[in-house]
């Protein structure tokens, strides 16, 4: 019996950058989809992650369904100067306060 060179070329799984590349997303938007349960969760995830094929074609089902699945949110709960009140900084910038103050009555 004669090896045909398969030996290391595991053609069932895969890692998460691989996943992220056929899937054609960042493995940042990825992992945050997992992490959120956007996507379904990979059957196990050591250090070192081998995600099996048919995840990666449920994950493409999933995105097929519905698109949104792995778009990052860019909108933020918080307005970034929100964090700063009370503090000197919120004393020293009254434009970023009234920026703020207009978002507040905006989302309002």
């Amino acid at each position: 019996m004669t090896d045909t060179g398969t030996i290391g070329t595991d053609t069932t799984t895969i890692g998460f950058p691989e996943a992220a590349r056929r899937l054609g997303v960042p493995l940042r938007v990825l992992r945050d989809a997992i992490h959120a349960g956007r996507v379904p969760a990979p059957p196990s995830v050591g250090a070192t992650a081998a995600l099996p094929i048919d995840w990666v074609e449920r994950v493409a089902d999933a995105v097929v369904a519905s698109p949104k699945v792995l778009h990052r949110v860019f909108a933020q709960k918080v307005p970034p100067f929100a964090r700063y009140e009370g503090t000197s900084a919120w004393r020293k910038y009254a434009n970023r306060v009234r920026e703020y103050n207009h978002y507040r009555a905006s989302a309002g």
